[in-house]
Protein backbone atom coordinates (compact mmCIF):
# COMPACT_ATOMS: atom_id res chain seq x y z
CA UNK A 1 0.00 0.00 0.00
CA UNK A 2 1.30 3.63 -0.80
CA UNK A 3 0.31 6.36 1.45
CA UNK A 4 -0.13 9.74 -0.49
CA UNK A 5 -1.00 12.34 2.58
CA UNK A 6 -2.70 16.00 1.55
CA UNK A 7 -2.35 19.20 3.46
CA UNK A 8 -3.87 22.19 1.98
CA UNK A 9 -5.85 25.62 2.75
CA UNK A 10 -8.86 24.38 0.78
CA UNK A 11 -11.36 24.05 3.61
CA UNK A 12 -14.16 20.92 3.58
CA UNK A 13 -16.95 22.87 2.25
CA UNK A 14 -16.23 23.35 -1.42
CA UNK A 15 -15.46 20.04 -3.67
CA UNK A 16 -11.61 21.05 -4.21
CA UNK A 17 -10.38 18.11 -2.04
CA UNK A 18 -12.72 15.45 -2.99
CA UNK A 19 -11.81 16.40 -6.68
CA UNK A 20 -8.35 16.14 -5.90
CA UNK A 21 -8.47 12.51 -4.50
CA UNK A 22 -10.86 11.82 -7.55
CA UNK A 23 -8.08 12.53 -10.02
CA UNK A 24 -5.63 9.89 -7.37
CA UNK A 25 -8.05 7.23 -7.78
CA UNK A 26 -8.64 7.47 -10.99
CA UNK A 27 -5.15 7.40 -11.92
CA UNK A 28 -4.00 4.68 -8.99
CA UNK A 29 -7.37 3.43 -7.36
CA UNK A 30 -4.76 1.30 -4.96
CA UNK A 31 -3.28 4.34 -3.00
CA UNK A 32 -4.33 4.86 0.90
CA UNK A 33 -5.00 8.64 0.97
CA UNK A 34 -4.75 10.18 4.14
CA UNK A 35 -5.60 14.07 5.39
CA UNK A 36 -3.30 15.49 7.40
CA UNK A 37 -5.02 18.75 7.33
CA UNK A 38 -7.32 20.99 4.92
CA UNK A 39 -7.71 23.58 7.35
CA UNK A 40 -4.33 25.67 6.75
CA UNK A 41 -5.54 29.42 7.62
CA UNK A 42 -5.86 30.77 3.81
CA UNK A 43 -2.38 31.49 2.16
CA UNK A 44 -0.66 31.25 4.93
CA UNK A 45 2.61 29.26 3.93
CA UNK A 46 4.24 29.42 7.55
CA UNK A 47 1.02 27.77 8.70
CA UNK A 48 1.62 25.23 6.41
CA UNK A 49 4.79 24.75 6.93
CA UNK A 50 4.06 24.40 10.70
CA UNK A 51 1.62 21.65 10.12
CA UNK A 52 3.73 19.14 7.63
CA UNK A 53 6.82 19.74 9.48
CA UNK A 54 5.65 18.73 12.59
CA UNK A 55 3.73 15.51 11.03
CA UNK A 56 5.32 13.83 7.93
CA UNK A 57 7.68 11.94 9.84
CA UNK A 58 4.75 9.63 11.68
CA UNK A 59 4.05 7.99 8.15
CA UNK A 60 5.31 4.88 6.70
CA UNK A 61 9.04 5.58 5.02
CA UNK A 62 8.19 6.13 1.15
CA UNK A 63 4.97 7.96 1.93
CA UNK A 64 4.28 11.23 -0.30
CA UNK A 65 3.34 13.78 0.78
CA UNK A 66 1.22 16.67 -1.33
CA UNK A 67 1.31 20.40 0.39
CA UNK A 68 -0.65 22.78 -1.14
CA UNK A 69 -0.91 26.39 0.28
CA UNK A 70 -0.37 28.38 -2.84
CA UNK A 71 -1.01 31.81 -2.79
CA UNK A 72 1.41 31.75 -6.52
CA UNK A 73 -0.56 29.86 -8.14
CA UNK A 74 -0.47 30.44 -11.95
CA UNK A 75 2.59 32.65 -11.30
CA UNK A 76 6.65 32.01 -12.23
CA UNK A 77 6.60 30.08 -9.07
CA UNK A 78 7.94 26.39 -9.42
CA UNK A 79 5.93 23.51 -9.09
CA UNK A 80 8.06 20.52 -7.71
CA UNK A 81 9.22 17.29 -6.33
CA UNK A 82 11.68 16.73 -3.81
CA UNK A 83 12.89 13.31 -2.83
CA UNK A 84 14.28 12.91 0.28
CA UNK A 85 16.27 9.53 2.10
CA UNK A 86 12.61 8.75 3.32
CA UNK A 87 9.99 10.79 1.85
CA UNK A 88 8.41 12.63 -1.33
CA UNK A 89 7.25 15.61 -1.18
CA UNK A 90 5.17 17.44 -3.79
CA UNK A 91 3.81 20.95 -3.93
CA UNK A 92 4.49 24.50 -5.13
CA UNK A 93 8.03 25.80 -3.70
CA UNK A 94 7.29 28.72 -1.84
CA UNK A 95 8.89 27.31 1.11
CA UNK A 96 6.30 25.19 2.50
CA UNK A 97 8.27 22.18 2.84
CA UNK A 98 11.00 24.26 4.92
CA UNK A 99 10.84 22.28 8.22
CA UNK A 100 10.50 19.12 6.80
CA UNK A 101 13.41 19.21 4.55
CA UNK A 102 15.96 20.72 7.62
CA UNK A 103 15.42 17.26 9.06
CA UNK A 104 15.80 15.19 6.15
CA UNK A 105 18.56 14.21 3.59
CA UNK A 106 17.77 15.35 0.03
CA UNK A 107 18.26 13.15 -2.76
CA UNK A 108 17.06 15.21 -5.87
CA UNK A 109 14.53 18.24 -6.51
CA UNK A 110 12.92 18.26 -9.83
CA UNK A 111 10.53 20.79 -11.31
CA UNK A 112 7.58 19.22 -12.82
CA UNK A 113 7.34 20.15 -16.35
CA UNK A 114 6.61 17.21 -18.09
CA UNK A 115 3.21 17.68 -19.08
CA UNK A 116 2.58 14.18 -20.27
CA UNK A 117 1.69 13.52 -16.16
CA UNK A 118 -0.78 16.47 -15.80
CA UNK A 119 -4.39 16.42 -16.42
CA UNK A 120 -4.92 15.97 -20.10
CA UNK A 121 -6.95 19.16 -20.57
CA UNK A 122 -5.89 23.42 -20.10
CA UNK A 123 -4.26 23.48 -16.93
CA UNK A 124 -6.37 25.91 -14.67
CA UNK A 125 -4.57 28.76 -13.33
CA UNK A 126 -6.14 28.74 -10.47
CA UNK A 127 -6.33 24.67 -9.21
CA UNK A 128 -2.59 23.19 -9.77
CA UNK A 129 -3.81 20.92 -6.89
CA UNK A 130 -5.84 19.43 -9.20
CA UNK A 131 -3.93 20.05 -12.12
CA UNK A 132 -0.46 18.65 -11.35
CA UNK A 133 0.22 17.57 -8.12
CA UNK A 134 -2.56 15.37 -7.26
CA UNK A 135 -1.52 13.54 -11.01
CA UNK A 136 1.99 13.49 -10.42
CA UNK A 137 1.53 12.21 -6.62
CA UNK A 138 -0.46 9.41 -8.05
CA UNK A 139 2.26 8.42 -11.10
CA UNK A 140 4.69 8.50 -8.44
CA UNK A 141 2.64 6.19 -6.14
CA UNK A 142 1.94 3.81 -9.04
CA UNK A 143 5.37 3.30 -9.83
CA UNK A 144 6.79 6.06 -12.79
CA UNK A 145 10.53 7.02 -12.42
CA UNK A 146 11.17 10.22 -10.51
CA UNK A 147 13.49 11.45 -13.22
CA UNK A 148 10.03 11.37 -15.83
CA UNK A 149 8.12 14.12 -14.14
CA UNK A 150 10.76 17.03 -15.46
CA UNK A 151 14.14 18.64 -15.03
CA UNK A 152 16.41 18.56 -12.01
CA UNK A 153 16.86 21.75 -10.45
CA UNK A 154 19.54 22.50 -7.35
CA UNK A 155 18.56 21.78 -4.10
CA UNK A 156 20.15 24.68 -2.36
CA UNK A 157 17.76 26.91 -4.71
CA UNK A 158 14.86 25.69 -3.07
CA UNK A 159 12.53 28.83 -1.46
CA UNK A 160 13.15 28.63 2.63
CA UNK A 161 10.49 29.75 5.10
CA UNK A 162 11.86 32.17 7.61
CA UNK A 163 11.48 29.93 10.66
CA UNK A 164 12.24 32.24 13.78
CA UNK A 165 14.03 30.77 16.95
CA UNK A 166 13.88 31.68 20.46
CA UNK A 167 16.62 33.81 21.70
CA UNK A 168 17.98 33.09 24.85
CA UNK A 169 20.03 36.60 26.47
CA UNK A 170 21.19 35.17 29.98
CA UNK A 171 18.44 34.71 32.57
CA UNK A 172 15.75 36.16 29.31
CA UNK A 173 14.01 34.34 26.98
CA UNK A 174 11.89 35.89 23.75
CA UNK A 175 10.16 34.00 21.45
CA UNK A 176 7.34 34.14 19.42
CA UNK A 177 3.86 31.60 19.03
CA UNK A 178 4.17 29.69 15.73
CA UNK A 179 1.17 28.21 16.28
CA UNK A 180 -2.55 28.28 17.34
CA UNK A 181 -4.53 24.73 17.54
CA UNK A 182 -8.03 24.02 17.36
CA UNK A 183 -8.19 24.68 21.42
CA UNK A 184 -7.05 28.27 21.30
CA UNK A 185 -3.24 26.78 22.32
CA UNK A 186 -1.06 28.85 22.05
CA UNK A 187 2.06 26.25 20.52
CA UNK A 188 5.40 28.69 20.54
CA UNK A 189 8.60 28.92 19.12
CA UNK A 190 10.75 28.22 22.51
CA UNK A 191 12.15 24.38 22.81
CA UNK A 192 11.46 22.92 26.07
CA UNK A 193 15.31 22.10 26.10
CA UNK A 194 15.77 26.24 26.60
CA UNK A 195 13.25 25.45 29.88
CA UNK A 196 14.11 24.88 33.45
CA UNK A 197 11.66 23.65 35.76
CA UNK A 198 10.84 26.96 37.35
CA UNK A 199 10.01 30.00 34.84
CA UNK A 200 8.29 33.50 35.07
CA UNK A 201 6.73 34.00 31.73
CA UNK A 202 4.50 37.24 30.26
CA UNK A 203 1.93 37.24 27.13
CA UNK A 204 0.22 40.41 25.98
CA UNK A 205 0.44 41.88 29.69
CA UNK A 206 -0.66 38.68 31.52
CA UNK A 207 1.75 36.38 33.76
CA UNK A 208 2.18 32.95 34.00
CA UNK A 209 4.41 30.86 36.57
CA UNK A 210 5.98 27.67 36.30
CA UNK A 211 5.01 24.52 34.10
CA UNK A 212 2.02 22.42 34.57
CA UNK A 213 2.54 18.22 34.43
CA UNK A 214 -0.96 18.36 32.37
CA UNK A 215 -3.67 20.70 31.54
CA UNK A 216 -6.35 19.22 34.29
CA UNK A 217 -3.66 20.71 36.82
CA UNK A 218 -4.27 24.13 36.59
CA UNK A 219 -7.11 26.40 37.62
CA UNK A 220 -9.96 27.35 34.99
CA UNK A 221 -9.59 30.67 33.60
CA UNK A 222 -6.00 30.63 34.35
CA UNK A 223 -2.92 31.13 31.92
CA UNK A 224 -0.86 28.69 31.93
CA UNK A 225 2.37 27.00 30.70
CA UNK A 226 3.40 23.42 29.72
CA UNK A 227 5.32 21.34 27.86
CA UNK A 228 3.14 20.34 24.22
CA UNK A 229 3.28 17.64 22.33
CA UNK A 230 5.50 18.53 20.06
CA UNK A 231 8.30 19.31 22.86
CA UNK A 232 7.62 23.08 22.59
CA UNK A 233 5.97 25.43 25.41
CA UNK A 234 2.34 25.84 24.76
CA UNK A 235 -0.08 28.06 26.81
CA UNK A 236 -3.44 27.52 27.30
CA UNK A 237 -6.48 27.79 30.06
CA UNK A 238 -8.33 24.51 31.34
CA UNK A 239 -11.66 24.90 29.79
CA UNK A 240 -10.96 27.83 28.02
CA UNK A 241 -9.18 29.41 24.54
CA UNK A 242 -6.25 30.97 25.27
CA UNK A 243 -6.20 32.88 22.14
CA UNK A 244 -9.72 34.28 22.25
CA UNK A 245 -9.03 35.39 25.78
CA UNK A 246 -5.78 37.25 24.94
CA UNK A 247 -6.38 38.35 21.47
CA UNK A 248 -3.12 36.17 20.48
CA UNK A 249 -2.07 35.79 16.84
CA UNK A 250 0.72 34.00 15.38
CA UNK A 251 4.26 36.23 15.17
CA UNK A 252 3.22 37.54 19.13
CA UNK A 253 5.97 37.63 21.31
CA UNK A 254 6.55 35.65 24.44
CA UNK A 255 8.57 36.75 27.11
CA UNK A 256 9.72 34.34 29.66
CA UNK A 257 12.34 33.85 32.76
CA UNK A 258 14.76 31.34 32.98
CA UNK A 259 14.67 31.19 37.18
Amino acid sequence: MQFITLTTDFGLIDPYVGIMKGVISNIYPYAKVVDISHSISPQNILHANWVLGRSYHYFPKGTIHVCITDPGVGSTRKAVLIETKNYIFIGPDNGSFTLALEKEEIISAIELTEKKYWLPHNTSRTFHGRDIFSPIAAHVAKGEKLTEFGVPINKDELTKSEISSAIVNGKNCIGQIQYIDHFGNLITNINENLLPEKIHGKMKGIDFKGLQSSYAESEPGKLCGIIGSHGYLELFIYKGNAAKLISAKVGDKIEVKLT
